[in-house]
């Protein structure tokens, strides 16, 4: 992964960095996601060097490169030389860019490259009391839409001079109290937290550490600030929409609501909004399973296989466009018509939606949105700003050839 504004580079683009605890406890694993910052323009402090600097002493310590003989490491003074200007400047350049003009913290940053300066982030987080990091956890599900949101995060971070560190455990890890320490082991400034319902222990252990925070995807929390969109809205947006098509029972394959909150505030935004208009899910084509295209086929399947499971049933309301596309695959497998004979419908209009057959009716949902907001907001509270509540974020019906007018007596 490359950075901007000439800071070093990477060894690897998504370096795994495991940190072994005990045999008995979880592993959790971290990644640097990002290691850019972006500089903007000021003209203060130019030359005016730290009283360490003035005593001859590099302010930012370093993980030294070496000239070409490799007779010496590189550091903060050499960098200094280079771009004549005090080691002060230097370290601000890397540490507060926006204490330093452009001019000269292009000239201090082309130093760097040139001599293969890398400032020991360590070192630095114990002086400024900044690590410069911001930890994530956000579980592994192979679903687009989680990658999405990360990518926009660290990109805000990143355009505000943080590093985001990320960990991505298996969901059914993701509550584990190691991951949690292993982040405020590494001195992260802040967390993000994927869903709105979290441990008793995480709240109270970033209250202890004075973390700020904050809760992504869902729209309300009652732990603290959160960035997300209303799923109750998502589900008015399909199920009216279904209704204007003159559906009137439909069927259901969604994620196990049990153990995902997140599945059962979906569902339950579907179920409302059935009720609200005299609507019904049949309770023999309503099937829970786990997020992915191989479940959604199998969910179709086993209710094809059962005819009359699917009674009455004229549209299929899937909770995810990856059960979508698995149970498109599956109709069109039985020689079954969408939409001529059932309609589909799904949420979040990932990439591929538009490229099923046929494509796909969604609820395009705000993920890079979510990211890009909760980032600000991270940002905005390590620089002493109170930012305002985040505001609900809109969701979209994005409407395509899968869904139609309902069918009338006619068999699947």
């Amino acid at each position: 992964m490359s950075t901007r504004d000439g800071v070093k580079k990477l060894s690897a683009a998504r370096q795994f960095q495991i940190v072994r605890k005990s045999a008995k406890r979880y592993t959790p694993s971290i990644q640097i996601q990002s290691a850019r910052a972006v500089m903007p323009k000021s003209d203060r402090h130019d030359q005016d060097p730290s009283p360490a600097a003035a005593a001859g002493e590099p302010t930012v310590a370093a993980t030294r490169g070496r000239y070409a003989g490799g007779s010496r490491s590189v550091s903060i003074i050499d960098v200094a030389r280079r771009a004549n200007v005090s080691a002060g400047t230097v370290s601000r350049a890397i540490s507060r860019p926006e204490m330093i003009s452009k001019a000269t913290r292009e000239r201090v940053l082309q130093a760097v490259r040139d001599l293969g300066y890398v400032a020991n982030g360590a070192a630095r987080a114990l002086v400024m009391r900044q690590s410069r990091t911001i930890g994530a956890i956000v579980p592994r599900t192979g679903m687009a839409s989680y990658s999405t949101l990360v990518n926009a995060l660290e990109a805000e971070l990143a355009s505000a001079g943080y590093t985001l560190l990320l960990s991505a455990p298996q969901f059914n890890d993701a509550r584990e109290p190691a991951i949690l320490n292993t982040l405020l082991e590494r001195r992260v400034d802040a967390v993000a937290l994927l869903g709105a319902s979290q441990p008793k222990y995480v709240i109270d252990t970033l209250a202890a550490h004075q973390k700020p925070f904050v809760l992504m995807w869902e729209h309300k929390s009652r732990h603290g600030h959160s960035v997300g969109f209303d799923e109750y809205a998502a589900g008015e947006l399909l199920v009216e929409h279904l209704y204007q098509l003159g559906h009137r029972q439909i069927g259901m394959i969604s994620g196990y609501t049990q153990k995902r909150p997140r599945s059962a505030r979906r569902k339950s935004g579907v179920r409302k909004a059935l009720q609200t208009r005299g609507m019904t899910m049949a309770a023999s084509a309503d099937i829970e399973t786990e997020h992915g295209f191989r479940e959604g086929f199998d969910a179709m399947q086993s209710m094809l296989a059962e005819p009359a499971r699917l009674h009455g049933v004229t549209a299929i309301v899937c909770a995810a466009d990856y059960l979508a596309a698995g149970a498109l695959s599956a109709l069109s497998q039985a020689g079954v018509s969408v939409p001529g004979q059932l309609s589909v419908v799904g949420f979040n209009d990932n990439d591929f939606a538009a490229f099923l057959h046929p494509p796909l009716t969604t609820v395009r949902l705000p993920i890079r949105e979510i990211g890009e907001q909760a980032g600000r907001y991270l940002a905005q509270c390590l620089k002493g700003e109170n930012p305002p509540k985040p505001a609900t974020l809109k969701v979209e019906l994005i409407e395509r050839a899968s869904s139609g007018k309902a069918r009338r007596k006619q068999a699947l």
